[in-house]
């Protein structure tokens, strides 16, 4: 059974094809959602399950419970430059320290691969 990474990454493929993805690791501590580590990647194919991202992921030598991706194209679509996706990570990263909210405009997962939201919490 497929997982909801696996879902979406297929239907992102077939969408826009090759893309950049960025990726935030994040740390979640009761209402709190913090982001850990973060970089980008290529991906120019379909052909990733859901072990083999979390493997990569485990690679980074930080402790996590989510991971957020966020999609990047170039201006005639297809990933983008490695400095355009140096750039447009700093922009995420920003995006995400000064509002957790904002991993719900990417896509959202636990460590098994399901599709996870973040909610306000009413204070």
């Amino acid at each position: 059974m497929k997982t909801d990474f696996e879902h979406w990454l297929a239907a992102q493929f077939a969408d826009t094809g090759s893309f950049t993805t960025f990726i935030v690791l994040v740390r979640i501590a009761g209402d709190e959602v913090v982001p850990v580590k973060s970089s980008y990647a290529h991906m120019i194919g379909d052909d990733m399950p859901w072990t083999g991202m979390r493997a990569l992921l485990d690679g980074a030598r930080a402790s996590w419970e989510g991971v957020a991706f966020f999609v990047g194209l170039g201006h005639d679509g297809g990933p983008l430059s490695d400095a355009a996706a140096a750039a447009k990570l700093k922009e995420v990263e920003a995006d995400v320290k000064s509002d957790p909210l904002a991993l719900n405009r990417g896509m959202f997962f636990d460590r098994e691969g399901r599709h996870l939201r973040v909610d306000q919490v009413a204070g």
